[in-house]
C-alpha cells in the first residue's frame, strides 16, 4: 500500500526511539547478573533494535529517492524552456569585454563593459526619450573609427561627434546641410552624365534606381500603381534629356522640375534630346516616346497630364524655389572618398521639415550606397541612420545583403516596429530583422507589435512555480516545472529606464545598462557641446572609464541583474515534504535545548556504595556523548547535559 506523506514514519522519531532501546538493551544486559529474565529481555530489544534499524534504513532510502527527485527537478534541463540572460561570466567568455577594431560600446552588465563588434548590422529600437542618441549613437560614432556616412535628424549628432572624430580619428569631417551655406553639395545628375558620356549601359540602372528612390512604390500596392509607373518613365525621360541636353549649371533636378512645368520648355528640350545618339539611340527613343504622348494627336495628352501631376509631387521639393535646389545644384563631395579615405559625412535633416528633406537624404543615401558599392574594395563603412524611417532609403531591405559584402555596415534606429511597417512593409521589416546581427531594445517600448516581437523572440524559460489545493482540514503544497516567457510584454513595458535589452548573434540575451555618453570618461569632456539643451557642458556622474582598449565601469555604473531565485521556495518545500511539521518542532525544541544546556550525555556505567537495592552514594560515573568521560562521585543524573564550546 502506497503511503501519502503524511503516513510516513518519521526518520527522527525513528532514530531517537532506536538511541533509547540500544540504551535500555545495554543497561539491562549489562545489570542483568546473570538473571535468564533480564538477559531474555535484553535479547528481546536487541531484536526489535535491528528491526527498527532496518526499517529505518528502508525509510531513508525511499526519503533519499524523494530528494534526489526533487534535486532533478530543480534543474533547467533540456526542456524546450531553456532560454536564459546572458550572464556576466558567460560574456567575459564570450570575450564582450575586450575592445577590438570596429567594436561599439553598447552598455554595462555586473561590472563588465560590453563592446558588441559585428561585419553585418545594428538595429536600434527606443521611443522618444529612451537615450537612443546619448546612450547608444554617440557613443557608437566614439568607439568606431572607420569612414562614417551619418544621418542627422536634429543636427545634435555632428554638434556633438564631429569634433572628436576630426580630433581623435583624423576624419575630414563634411557635411550636407541644405539650411547652411557653406554646405559641400551634392548634384546626383552629374554622376549620371559621366555615365551617359561614358555610354555605360550602367547609366540606366542609377537613373532608373534615382527615379525609385524619388517616386517609390508604397508599401501596399494600390490601384493607381499604373500612373506610378508612367510617372517614374517620365521623371527617367526628362532627367536623362536634361543631362545630355543642359550646359552644368542647369543640369541639375531643379531643371528637370521646371521643365516639366513649362510646356514649352519640354517641347525643346525633348527635340533636342531626340537628336542624341547616345546610349544606341536609347535617349533618343526616349524623348520620342514622351514627345508624342505630351504633344501628339492620338488621345494620350490626358494620361500624359497625369503622369506629370504625379511626376510633379515627386519632384517638388527640388523645385527652384526650395532649398534643395542649391545643394543639389553642384557636386562639391564624392561618397567614395569614404572607401578611400578617412572621412566623417553627415546629412543633416531639420525635424521641422523632415518629410521634404526626409526625401533628400533617402536619395543621398541612395546614392551612397550605390558609389560605395561601385568602388569594389572592403574597406570598412559604417551608414549611421538615426530616425531610418523618417529619412527612408527605400532599397534598404534589398541591399542590406549586397553592402555586407563590400565591408558596409548600417546601424539602424528607429521608435518601434510599427514604424518599419508603416513605411516598408512588413516584408521589408522581416528582411530587416534577419539582416541584422545586433538588436538592441532601449526601455520605454511602447508599441505592442515591438513587445510582443521580442517576447516571442527571446523564448520561454523553466522555473519552478508552487501550486495550492484547499480541501479537508489543511492546504496542499505542490512544486511544479512550468514554461514562461522569460520577460512577458508587460515586465518589457516596464523595464527600468537604466536598463537595455541586446541580442547579439547566437548569444543569449542580454539585460544591460544604458550608459549616456555624458557619463563616459574621458569621452564627456571632449565632445561638443548639445546646443539644444544650452550652452554648457551637460556632466553625469562618472559611470565608466575608457581606458584604450580597456574600460573601468565604478561603483556607481555597475548593473547587477536581478534574478527570480528558486533557491528559497525549494529549500522550504524539501524541508515540508521531507520532515513533517510536528518532527519540525521536534527539531527546533531538541536543538533549542542542545543550544541552551548543552548536549546530552548518557549513563552507561557506575559505581556506588551500599546495597544495590538502596545504593547510599556515586564512587563513579562514566558517561558517553560526543567527548566520553568518567567523573568521581558525586551526583550522577541519567542524563547530563554538557556544553562543548
Amino acid at each position: 500500500m502506497k503511503q501519502t506523506p503524511s503516513e510516513r514514519p518519521s526518520l527522527l522519531g525513528l532514530l531517537l526511539t532506536m538511541v533509547g532501546v540500544g540504551y535500555l538493551a545495554l543497561y539491562i544486559w549489562n545489570h542483568s547478573q546473570g538473571d535468564d529474565l533480564m538477559r531474555g529481555i535484553a535479547l528481546f530489544l536487541a531484536v526489535a533494535l535491528c528491526l527498527g534499524f532496518l526499517r529505518f534504513l528502508a525509510e531513508g532510502s525511499r526519503r533519499l529517492g524523494d530528494f534526489f527527485r526533487v534535486l532533478r527537478a530543480a534543474r533547467r534541463g533540456n526542456s524546450r524552456g531553456s532560454a536564459g540572460w546572458l550572464t556576466e561570466k558567460e560574456a567575459r567568455r564570450a570575450k564582450l569585454h575586450e575592445r577590438r577594431d570596429g567594436s561599439r560600446f553598447t552598455g554595462v552588465i555586473g561590472r563588465t563593459p560590453v563592446w558588441l563588434w559585428t561585419e553585418t548590422h545594428h538595429l536600434i529600437l527606443g521611443p522618444a526619450g529612451s537615450s537612443k542618441s546619448s546612450a547608444a549613437i554617440f557613443n557608437i560614432l566614439l568607439s568606431i573609427s572607420e569612414s562614417s556616412l551619418v544621418n542627422d535628424t536634429k543636427g545634435e549628432i555632428y554638434e556633438v561627434t564631429a569634433r572628436f572624430r576630426a580630433k581623435v580619428f583624423g576624419h575630414r569631417i563634411v557635411k550636407l546641410d541644405p539650411k547652411d551655406p557653406k554646405s559641400d553639395r551634392i548634384n546626383p545628375l552629374d554622376f549620371i552624365y559621366a555615365l551617359i558620356m561614358e555610354e555605360l549601359a550602367e547609366a540606366f540602372t542609377l537613373l532608373r534606381g534615382m527615379v525609385l528612390q524619388l517616386y517609390p512604390e508604397p508599401p501596399q500596392e494600390g490601384m493607381n500603381k499604373f500612373f506610378r509607373d508612367g510617372a517614374r518613365r517620365l521623371i527617367a525621360a526628362v532627367v536623362a534629356a536634361v543631362a545630355v541636353v543642359c550646359p552644368p549649371e542647369r543640369r541639375n533636378l531643379a531643371m528637370v522640375y521646371r521643365v516639366q512645368t513649362d510646356m514649352d520648355l519640354l517641347n525643346d528640350l525633348l527635340m533636342e534630346a531626340a537628336k542624341s545618339p547616345l546610349l544606341k539611340g536609347e535617349i533618343r527613343s526616349m524623348a520620342d516616346d514622351l514627345h508624342q504622348m505630351a504633344f501628339g494627336e492620338d488621345g494620350a495628352a490626358k494620361t500624359f497630364e497625369q503622369f506629370r501631376i504625379g511626376a510633379l509631387q515627386a519632384l517638388e521639393p527640388f523645385g527652384p524655389g526650395n532649398y534643395l535646389a542649391d545643394i543639389t545644384s553642384e557636386t562639391t563631395f564624392d561618397f567614395t572618398e569614404l572607401k578611400t579615405d578617412k572621412v566623417t559625412c553627415y546629412i543633416i535633416v531639420d525635424h521641422n521639415n523632415k518629410e521634404t528633406l526626409g526625401k533628400w537624404s533617402g536619395l543621398m543615401q541612395w546614392l551612397a550606397a550605390y558609389q560605395m558599392v561601385g568602388v569594389r574594395n572592403n574597406h570598412p563603412v559604417t551608414m549611421v541612420l538615426d530616425e531610418f524611417c523618417n529619412a527612408p532609403l527605400y532599397s534598404l531591405p534589398g541591399i542590406l545583403t549586397l553592402l555586407r559584402s563590400y565591408g558596409v555596415k548600417c546601424i539602424m534606429a528607429t521608435q518601434d516596429l510599427d514604424d518599419i511597417d508603416r513605411v516598408y512593409g512588413k516584408e521589408a521589416r522581416s528582411t530587416i530583422l534577419s539582416e541584422t546581427f545586433i538588436k538592441q531594445f532601449l526601455g520605454g517600448i511602447r508599441s505592442q507589435t515591438t513587445l510582443e516581437y521580442l517576447m516571442k523572440y527571446m523564448g520561454e524559460s523553466t522555473e519552478h512555480a508552487p501550486s495550492y489545493s484547499f480541501g479537508g482540514e489543511k492546504v496542499q503544497e505542490s512544486m511544479g516545472r512550468t514554461n514562461r516567457a522569460l520577460m512577458t510584454a508587460d515586465e518589457i513595458r516596464r523595464l527600468d529606464e537604466r536598463a537595455q535589452i541586446v541580442i547579439y548573434g547566437n548569444l543569449k540575451p542580454a539585460l544591460l545598462s544604458k550608459v549616456q555618453v555624458y557619463a563616459a570618461a574621458p569621452w564627456r569632456r571632449q565632445i561638443g557641446i548639445n546646443t539644444m539643451y544650452g550652452k554648457r557642458r551637460y556632466l553625469r556622474p562618472v559611470e565608466v572609464i575608457m581606458r584604450g582598449r580597456r574600460a573601468h565601469v565604478t561603483r556607481r555604473g555597475r548593473f547587477e541583474q536581478k534574478r527570480r531565485s528558486v533557491f528559497w521556495p525549494l529549500l522550504g518545500y524539501l524541508w515540508d515534504a521531507l520532515l513533517p511539521g510536528r518532527v519540525t518542532v521536534m527539531v527546533g525544541l531538541v536543538v533549542g535545548t542542545f543550544w541552551l544546556a548543552g548536549f546530552p550525555y548518557l549513563r552507561i556505567e557506575y559505581a556506588y556504595s551500599g546495597s544495590w537495592s538502596n545504593p547510599t552514594g556515586y564512587l563513579w560515573c562514566r558517561y558517553l556523548g560526543p567527548e566520553s568521560f568518567t567523573q568521581q562521585g558525586g551526583d550522577c543524573p541519567f542524563i547530563l547535559f554538557r556544553e562543548l564550546w
